[in-house]
């Protein structure tokens, strides 16, 4: 809402100023002076244009549904912590193993919150990431924010779409050791080391991933690699942000894709898979 507002207050200054300008400089007699004020005036214009749409696109994001938020609550088996540059969802018996997970574009971090909380349910800390905007291609190092002050033996990277990619080109620039990364209906835009492993796992009915260009950027992954498809699930509801635009219909339910994301995931870590 703060960047939409923003926005139009630009539109009406970047609109009325130059009323303004141009109305007071036509008064005056000096025709190079008047021709440079308006070079002037109309560059500044274009650029408060492409500010407040900027700011517009930026404020425009999917938010979390109120079940979401739920997840976001401590209860016996997970401590949810609530930092500024991360949500901590920290299972109680578990300092060995971690996931640091990137969200998807422009959707809140929040929304993600009942997944992070199922798999720390399950044995495993969980990283959910602040993005700035919402978009994290614009934090791609933010990961730096868990690495550089915890230790873990086990560490694995994960991303839901467009987050799946900006954490593939965390993996290729960082010098600490991972153990594999995990795509939710995405896909790396380089080629993977073979050091590590991955998961990917995306929806039968999914209609946002571009399936040409997922099976195109396969031979970017490393060569320890595993695909499951998961049937009847969509791009929107390994997250709850309500419904994608674009998306398929899921003829699961967000419940079920998400324990299914749960089981598969548990069981690639654990290396049953």
């Amino acid at each position: 809402m703060k960047y939409t507002i923003f926005s139009i207050l630009l539109l009406i200054i970047s609109i009325l100023i130059p009323i303004l300008v141009f109305y007071l400089i036509e008064r005056s007699r000096n025709k190079k002076y008047k021709m440079w004020i308006k070079i002037i005036i109309i560059t500044i214009s274009s650029l408060l244009i492409i500010l407040s749409t900027v700011c517009t696109y930026l404020g425009i994001f999917y938010r979390s549904t109120s079940d979401a938020l739920e997840s976001l609550k401590s209860d016996n088996d997970v401590i949810v912590y609530d930092t500024n540059d991360y949500y901590f969802f920290d299972n109680k018996a578990n300092d060995n193993t971690a996931i640091i997970f990137y969200p998807g574009a422009k959707v809140e971090e929040s929304a993600y919150a009942p997944l992070m909380h199922n798999i720390a349910e399950n044995g495993i800390d969980v990283y959910l990431i602040k993005m700035p905007f919402h978009f994290s291609l614009l934090g791609i190092d933010n990961a730096d924010y868990v690495l550089d002050n915890t230790k873990y033996d086990n560490i694995y990277l994960m991303g839901h779409s467009l987050g799946g990619t900006a954490i593939s080109n965390y993996l290729l620039k960082t010098n600490y050791s991972i153990n594999g990364i995990i795509y939710l209906a995405s896909y790396p835009n380089k080629k993977i080391s073979d050091n590590v492993s991955s998961l990917s796992i995306y929806g039968s009915n999914d209609k946002v991933l571009t399936i040409n260009n997922y099976n195109k950027n396969k031979d970017f992954l490393p060569q320890n690699n595993h695909e499951f498809i998961i049937t009847g699930g969509n791009h929107g509801y390994f997250g709850n942000y309500g419904e994608q635009s674009g998306d398929g219909v899921a003829t699961i339910t967000r419940e079920e894709q998400q324990n299914i994301t749960t089981n598969i995931i548990l069981n690639y870590i654990m290396g049953n898979i």
